[in-house]
């Protein structure tokens, strides 16, 4: 009989919370085995406000996922992003224990352990450090140090910080549901480990995740994660801006998605939407034109920010992927 082995996801957005499950029989390959995504308030740009509504979102997704597998969740990782992750550089060293034969794995190991013991601010925890480079005496950079002769060895580290408050927030809101989190990964690093391709990482790219209330920013070069940053801007200020208009709550997703545009000189000038309210009275009608008018000015903000970013990053001009 084939022994099941379940990985479970729970990944923490501003407006829904998606609960995935991978699944692995008798240490084969990992698929996945079911995912469900539920809405959830109680969050402002990643950072949880509420944590009962939170808790609610999370308890509906992960019984819908126990129904589907007939499984009990007791345990799981969890996702989150917001401008409180952030990235810092670290650079250190170690002197080549044996200049004479080069470097070794355990010269490499040292360097390591140094990074591994800096410390985060007391309000941070750190999520990962991303070793950038290699530097043998100050001025060779190499690929893969071991074997290089040289008397020092140099390395800049990314470290990705975490605000405690976020992480021991969303602990709380599966403790609540008899969860433990096994961990915490920044979806800023997530998003792009799943759908890039080696040639892109390789290349350059810049990964944009437009999220409900924050836009992820990545930077891949060389395989390597060089500078990643969350913005807190998302699709649901281009929805506050459509509710300006007059257009109810329960309206705006379905008119952004079927009439929106983000080029507002692509839209009809004189063609009108008509827009239900509570009763027939409460109907109006929007021009197409002003639709988009709004929704491309938000975009273009957003967008704004993400270029400034990508030029703050140093990696724009090797982005070959864009």
């Amino acid at each position: 009989m084939e022994r099941k082995n379940y990985i479970v996801a729970v990944d923490l957005g501003s407006s829904s919370v998606v609960v995935a499950v991978g699944e692995t029989c008798d240490g084969g390959p990992l698929r996945v085995a079911a995912i469900v995504s539920k809405p959830v308030e109680g969050v402002n740009a990643g950072r949880i406000d509420n944590i009962e509504l939170v808790s609610r979102a999370i308890r509906d997704a992960v019984s819908e996922v126990e129904a589907q597998l007939g499984i009990r969740i007791t345990e799981a990782y969890a996702g989150i992003s917001g401008d409180f992750v952030r990235c810092a550089r670290h650079t250190d060293h170690v002197f080549v224990s044996d200049h004479q034969t080069g470097v070794n794995q355990k010269d490499v190991e040292s360097l390591f352990d140094r990074m591994r013991n800096v410390q985060a601010p007391d309000d941070e925890t750190i999520m990962e450090r991303i070793p950038q480079n290699y530097v043998v005496d100050d001025n060779q950079e190499v690929k893969n140090p071991v074997g290089s002769f040289g008397k020092k060895l140099s390395s800049t580290f990314n470290f990705i910080l975490c605000h405690k408050t976020p992480v021991q927030r969303l602990d709380m809101a599966l403790k609540r549901l008899s969860i433990r989190m096994l961990g915490v990964f920044a979806d800023a690093l997530a998003t792009p480990a799943a759908i890039l391709q080696p040639e892109e990482m390789e290349e350059g790219v810049a990964v944009v995740d437009l999220g409900a209330g924050v836009t992820d920013v990545t930077v891949y070069y060389r395989n390597v994660v060089r500078y990643t940053v969350s913005i807190p801007m998302g699709a649901s200020a281009i929805n506050r801006d459509i509710r300006a208009m007059g257009v109810p709550e329960k309206h705006i997703e379905n008119l952004k998605r079927k009439y929106g545009s983000a080029v507002s000189e692509l839209a009809p000038e004189d063609k009108l939407i008509r827009v239900n309210g509570r009763t027939t009275r409460d109907a109006k009608d929007i021009l197409l034109k002003n639709l988009a008018t709004v929704i491309e000015a938000r975009a273009t903000d957003i967008a704004e920010f993400v270029m400034q970013e990508i030029k703050d990053s140093g990696y724009a001009s090797k982005l070959s992927y864009g």
